[in-house]
């Protein structure tokens, strides 16, 4: 018995080390060597190097001031990650229907000048619910929204959209298409014009402790209740905000961004406990 049990003992051993060690290892080394950034999940820093999500997943935004991606119909928030998924909802579903129009509303309520057609990635969501592209014309359509909240000219943001518009894969595979988060973070180095280009005052120079800051703590904590555990005030290019680290009262942690100018929430992200 044990001259039949040895070998399979140090077969064990051996291949447990090959492919639970070496294989792992080596593996890993030659995508941190050859591949770091993709190795790592593709993060993606703002101008002080804090990293703001993966270029490989999108996120949302519903600030005017932002170009916006598809629809996600991850749960129980769009674009979770952790649970990639389609609305699975068929052509004639009244679900989907009432969906698309309500998107559309949306998006015409956010632009009401703007009549040209609304291409079909901005109203339906794509089978992963984590698409962060959208297609030129997508970008297109947005750009009259996003230059009149930014005071900027239309034509300064159809550069920055070329910019950052990516072409077909080795020239002929898939489609041109833009990254949303990327071209926000481009848009966000841009300084930020008056909002009346007559008067030399800004409409963002008054500092945050002076602007909306309870408002901004109480549309935070409408959106999520529980306690506010860190609060951060943001400053760049004329523009203030607030940034508030929520723990909710069903455990969720929540990252939310406050417009100290407005008052309004402009973006929030649920923490992820990499431990679960």
């Amino acid at each position: 018995m044990i001259k039949h049990l040895k070998p399979a003992i140090i077969l064990f051993v051996l291949l447990s080390l090959l492919t639970g060690v070496i294989y792992p290892a080596v593996v890993t080394g030659l995508a941190q060597l050859l591949f770091p950034t993709q190795a790592n999940g593709s993060l993606m820093t703002d101008s002080d190097g804090k990293p703001t999500g993966s270029s490989l997943i999108g996120q949302p935004f519903s600030s005017l001031g932002h170009f916006w991606g598809r629809p996600s119909a991850t749960g129980p928030f769009p674009y979770n990650a952790g649970a990639s998924s389609g609305s699975n909802l068929g052509p004639t579903n009244p679900a989907l229907v009432d969906a698309v129009k309500a998107r559309i509303q949306a998006l015409k309520a956010a632009d009401p000048d703007n009549k040209t057609p609304i291409p079909v990635d901005l109203i339906t969501a794509s089978g992963s619910g984590l698409d962060p592209h959208i297609s030129p014309a997508a970008a297109e359509y947005q750009i009259n929204r996003v230059a009149k909240a930014r005071n900027m000219k239309s034509e300064k943001l159809r550069a920055l959209v070329d910019a950052n518009t990516e072409s077909r894969q080795w020239g002929f595979l898939g489609e041109p298409r833009v990254n949303v988060l990327t071209l926000n973070l481009a848009l966000a180095a841009i300084p930020v014009a008056s909002a009346d280009m007559n008067n030399d005052t800004d409409r963002y120079t008054l500092p945050p402790n002076k602007q909306y800051i309870e408002l901004c703590q109480k549309e935070a904590l409408l959106q999520h209740r529980g306690k506010i555990e860190k609060e951060r005030n943001l400053h760049q290019h004329g523009y203030f905000w607030v940034e508030y680290e929520i723990q909710a009262g069903d455990g969720a942690e929540w990252i939310v961004l406050c417009d100290l100018k407005s008052g309004k929430i402009i973006r929030e992200q649920k923490l992820i406990d990499d431990a679960s």
